[in-house]
């Protein structure tokens, strides 16, 4: 009777969850469905910017709409359009590359501008309050005519629309505004997430909304392959460093998830079991509460810990160089701080254009004097002889165990002498060349500016931080 009992009880708990979870993306839907007005004013802004490239551009070279706004699965408040001018394959890419860009400027003159790049220069001008990208590509029919990466998005909106639902249009929202809320939506360096198109055919692959988080929530080193082009292992093989691996169906060499990192698709697997177990809005929009400096300020005291955060001009590069030669010059600064025993935990990197921040989160700010190095196993007669002339001027050589270990002194017992040392020659430790004549120049950032206008929101985001 007892098990009639719990079994009955569980059945309950499980039909109140799913009515629980159909009013949650119901009312999510209600929010992130653009209205018939704004997808009317949306789609006027749209055909507007077309016709003022069809007016320029001459016959020969056809003009798409592509991206969200022309697949049907945009969210609520978007303004970005994604038009492509489309060349024959027997234009020269220079050809390309200026004319493309040299229409896309007739198109738009008298409005603002501005030069992006991609595989090409392509524009962005804003009109109407929308930002619209012109961007210039080959007409091509099947991957095997690609010329360069942005050939594909046409045959991506072609692909999607043919493979989509007007429902599943709607999943593919709910997905994206999901990943948006967790902070892992956008292909973007700075983002390292999931693009709308990877959003759209995991919707292809798993049916919907749900069925993605149900799948999301038992990854490990996902492999996704909608069109069958290799199968898993042939796939992982392929692409065997990245996290994720989802073959684009257009294009079966590239791997659409290429830029989406560890954190990014972890954070989305733990969200989607959170999710599952007890829904609710704040997955979809989280209550952002304001960062208070003198509340932060007691949380990073109390830590205890040594906060080495230096400030430097930002490099003139486009956003997707410059993010990932920041990271990885964090990720050398750090790499140098934990090589010399201060034992880093955390770091975090910035930049809004103007400077960039490279911040890294020491154990400890000072080191002992000294320093053990312990060598190879004594049996090990070459590298236990080897050893003992490297190390002759140490303090003190001896046997522990089975090892041969030095007692020398630390190179440096400070993080900030450490910090000096690599800003001195920040290439021997592999920071890339934009970035080495400005960190000789590069500003320590202390608690008060950490909290200031210009940083609290990073230091809310790093030492505030939850699942």
């Amino acid at each position: 009777m007892a098990a009639i009992d719990e079994d009955m009880s569980k059945q309950t708990t499980a039909g109140k969850n799913r009515a629980r979870l159909k009013s949650v993306l119901a009312s999510a839907l209600r929010r992130i469905v653009p209205s018939p007005a704004e997808e009317k004013r949306h789609m006027s802004i749209a055909n507007k910017a077309i016709a003022l490239a069809f007016a320029v551009v001459p016959n020969s070279i056809g003009i798409a709409l592509t991206g969200s706004s022309a697949k049907g699965t945009s969210l609520s408040g978007s303004t970005d359009i994604d038009i492509f001018l489309l060349f024959p394959l027997t234009y020269p890419k220079h050809e390309l590359s200026f004319l493309g860009l040299e229409y896309a400027k007739r198109a738009f003159r008298g409005r603002k501008t501005e030069i992006g790049y991609a595989n090409h220069p392509y524009l962005r001008a804003w009109l109407g309050g929308y930002k619209i990208d012109v961007v210039p590509s080959y007409r091509i029919e099947n991957a095997s005519q690609l010329s360069s990466a942005v050939d594909r998005s046409p045959l991506h909106t072609k692909y999607v629309n043919s493979s989509l639902t007007r429902a599943q249009k709607n999943d593919v929202r709910l997905l994206k505004a999901f990943a948006k809320a967790l902070g892992v939506y956008g292909a973007e360096a700075r983002v390292e997430g999931f693009s709308g198109y990877l959003c759209e055919l995991l919707v292809i692959k798993y049916g919907s909304f749900q069925g993605v988080l149900e799948a999301a929530s038992a990854w490990n080193s996902p492999v996704i392959d909608i069109a069958g082009h290799h199968g898993h292992d042939k796939a992982r093989q392929m692409f065997p460093q990245a996290a994720m691996v989802a073959i684009d169906p257009v294009d079966p060499n590239r791997n659409v998830s290429a830029v989406v990192s560890a954190t990014s698709l972890y954070r989305l697997v733990y969200a989607s079991r959170k999710f599952l177990q007890s829904p609710g809005m704040e997955y979809f929009f989280p209550k952002k509460q304001a960062a208070n400096p003198e509340s932060l300020g007691k949380i990073i005291r109390s830590r205890g810990t040594e906060i080495v955060a230096i400030e430097i001009q930002s490099p003139a590069l486009v956003n997707d160089i410059l993010w990932p030669q920041l990271k990885k010059t964090t990720l050398a600064l750090r790499a140098h701080l934990e090589k010399h025993g201060f034992a880093p935990f955390g770091h975090y990197f910035y930049s809004d254009n103007e400077n960039c921040l490279m911040l890294v989160e020491c154990s400890h700010g000072s080191v002992p004097a000294i320093r053990k190095v312990t060598g190879p196993a004594v049996h090990m007669r070459a590298a236990c002889e080897d050893f003992a002339r490297k190390h002759r001027g140490s303090y003190d050589t001896h046997i522990e165990h089975d090892r041969i270990v030095s007692i020398e002194p630390s190179a440096f017992t400070t993080c900030w002498q450490a910090l000096e040392d690599f800003a001195r020659s920040p290439e021997k430790h592999g920071v890339p060349a934009n970035f080495v004549p400005l960190l000789g120049s590069a500003r320590k950032v202390g608690l008060a500016r950490l909290l200031s206008e210009k940083y609290l929101f990073v230091a809310a985001d790093y030492f505030t931080r939850k699942a």
